[in-house]
């Protein structure tokens, strides 16, 4: 989960591509869900996920932390807007993906919005995926991508693919052992402390395969 546990920790975050801070207080200063939650999440699922920071400013890249002080209000009106296909064209999240952190006398909410799989995407606000209502991450913002783009995911979203479809015969000998060792490296760069990069390349390939049809990563039993 998020590493934060004091506030010296706080103090090294920054805005990325993966992370999003929000100050999420509300007219009465308790905490309310933001509006611009949902434009991130959906830019997050679409691209390679992230973290959601709710009862954190962040103004001219210094970040202060407030909290939040009615943290069950925010996580009731978070998953039933994610249940809410107003709001959102898809529920990635579980419980144990929000994420209460305590840090001196205030807590804040880590929202770790997962990267929807091929046939969740694109994930979208409002029931309308085009017209500006589907979002991906660029750099430390959300961007509404063209009309053009939303449609080929969403041919993609529907059509029957040949990565889709189970070879029958064929083993992970197969597979080229040189493109498979050159995606480790890129992984490990990226998450170089992800539990995928201590198995070996029978499991990765598992876990990749169906991290890719539940839009959830994970290994494979």
């Amino acid at each position: 989960m998020f590493p934060i546990q004091t506030i010296d920790d706080f103090r090294l975050i920054r805005e990325t591509g993966t992370l999003e801070c929000k100050l999420a207080r509300g007219r009465d200063g308790k905490g309310a869900l933001p509006e611009d939650f949902w434009p991130t999440c959906s830019a997050f699922a679409n691209t390679n996920g992230g973290v959601l920071l709710l009862g954190v400013r962040e103004q001219n890249q210094r970040f202060e932390l407030f909290g939040i002080e009615n943290v069950e209000k925010i996580r009731a009106d978070l998953f039933n807007g994610l249940n809410n296909r107003q709001k959102v064209s898809v529920n990635l999240l579980i419980d144990e993906l929000v994420q209460e952190i305590a840090i001196e006398d205030r807590v804040i909410l880590a929202v770790h919005i997962p990267r929807a799989g091929r046939k969740l995407r694109p994930v979208h606000i409002t029931q309308n995926p085009l017209s500006g209502h589907t979002f991906r991450r660029f750099n430390d913002g959300d961007h509404p991508l063209p009309d053009e783009d939303v449609k080929r995911m969403l041919a993609e979203q529907v059509e029957d693919s040949r990565d889709d479809k189970i070879m029958v015969g064929y083993t992970i000998s197969d597979l080229s052992s040189d493109t498979l060792r050159i995606y480790r490296q890129v992984f490990a760069n990226r998450h170089p402390s992800h539990p995928w990069n201590e198995i070996d390349d029978q499991d990765l390939s598992a876990g990749l395969v169906v991290g890719e049809r539940t839009g959830r990563p994970e290994k494979a039993d």
